[in-house]
């Protein structure tokens, strides 16, 4: 898979910004304020229709204009003829999303034609922030290696939406009953709340199952790619880490071992008291350890960026050898903690797995990237593309 051509107009600074990339690397230079950052989130907020820099998609759009729009002509892997991708986000309003013309709501059916890795400065959160950044992370490889994991993930997230829904549903009558006083009732206020909690629990039983049989099903695919993954991760963090024995397993959002239909039951009044699902698939994490401790609190800055150039590189390895397609690699700020031995590792990779780079780069001098690489320089000033 890649870009043929791509357009980018009232995208942060960038007015009209048009590049036809060749299959290779595509290193996008300029001075600081030039735009490159900008090109390799345009190409990213395509992909996923989100921003890997701001949750607040109105930032994205230029000062005094109306809308950003974001098109590209992609070549994917198996298919002769190109897939043409548009989107445009106004200011007030929802996104227009298009695909061969055709438009899209949901934004999942996006990934299935464009997908990307992303390495930037501050991606070592990967392993320092919250679990869900890590859940998403293996998820990637298991959406785009296992045909039958994304409807069984969408099914989970209906079923837990649905269950949440039922564990709020009660609140509000909860709290009426405790502030009602002197008001005659048929039935005594202890019978009345039985009955109800009891109607609730049946109800919520039912869900509880298909909760349980999804978590199940997903995590035996999370942890059968984590397998596969295993030699190839290894083998890249040896490169990047030769000093560390890092271990890589897989917590699937409750302890092993535990029924999770009996632990859901156990805490069903809790899960009530909270308004959402405790346990479950959904509460998954990837558990990286340095020895027995937490590999991102005890490795520095530097070696934790390497790990995370490690693990994305070992993803798209894993899915070329399992599916023989390719993805596409973002690289903001290639030089940012990252010594000559590291930047050399990673550029022979790709240039090895064939995947389609764009790298953010000033220095010029550094576009050495492995006999055989294509590569095009794009120079950029004041958002514009120069000669």
């Amino acid at each position: 898979m890649y870009i043929k051509r791509l357009l980018i107009n009232d995208f942060r600074n960038l007015e009209y910004v048009e590049l036809q990339p060749c299959s290779g690397f595509n290193f996008i230079c300029g001075p600081n304020g030039s735009g490159k950052t900008s090109v390799i989130e345009a190409i990213h907020y395509l992909s996923l229709a989100r921003s890997f820099r701001t949750s607040t998609y109105q930032y994205l759009i230029q000062q005094g204009k109306p809308q950003f729009n974001l098109f590209a002509q992609i070549k994917e892997d198996g298919l002769e003829v190109d897939t043409a991708i548009g989107l445009a986000r106004p200011r007030l309003g929802e996104p227009t999303i298009k695909i061969n013309a055709d438009p899209i709501t949901r934004m999942v059916d996006l990934i299935d034609h464009i997908y990307v890795q992303i390495i930037h400065p501050q991606g070592v959160e990967l392993l320092t922030k919250a679990a869900e950044m890590r859940r998403a992370f293996l998820d990637w490889g298991v959406y785009y290696t296992d045909p039958e994991f994304k409807q069984l993930w969408l099914q989970y997230r209906k079923t837990l939406k649905q269950r949440n829904s039922l564990l709020r549903r009660d609140a509000p009558r909860r709290e009426q009953r405790g502030r009602s006083v002197g008001a005659p009732s048929p039935l005594s206020s202890e019978l009345s709340t039985a009955m109800s909690s009891n109607w609730g629990a049946a109800e919520l039983a039912v869900w509880d199952e298909t909760l349980a049989r999804l978590s199940e099903l997903i995590t035996q695919k999370r942890q059968a790619y984590l397998e596969q993954l295993h030699g190839i991760l290894q083998e890249m963090v040896g490169q990047f880490l030769p000093d560390f024995k890092l271990k890589f397993e897989l917590y699937q959002g409750w302890e092993k071992g535990q029924d999770l239909r009996v632990l859901l039951a156990q805490n069903l009044e809790k899960d009530r008291g909270l308004g959402y699902t405790l346990y479950g698939c959904h509460r998954a994490d990837l558990k990286i350890k340095n020895n027995t401790l937490s590999a991102g609190a005890t490795l520095s800055r530097g070696q934790l960026k390497m790990l995370v150039y490690a693990m994305r590189l070992a993803q798209g390895m894993l899915l070329k050898q399992l599916t023989n397609r390719t993805c596409i690699y973002l690289i903001d700020d290639l030089n940012s903690e990252l010594d000559e031995r590291a930047q050399r590792i990673l550029l022979e990779t790709l240039a090895r797995c064939s995947h389609q780079v764009f790298i953010s780069n000033i220095q010029q001098e550094q576009f050495l990237v492995g006999a055989g690489a294509s590569c095009q320089v794009f120079s950029l000033e004041g958002g514009k593309v120069i000669a």
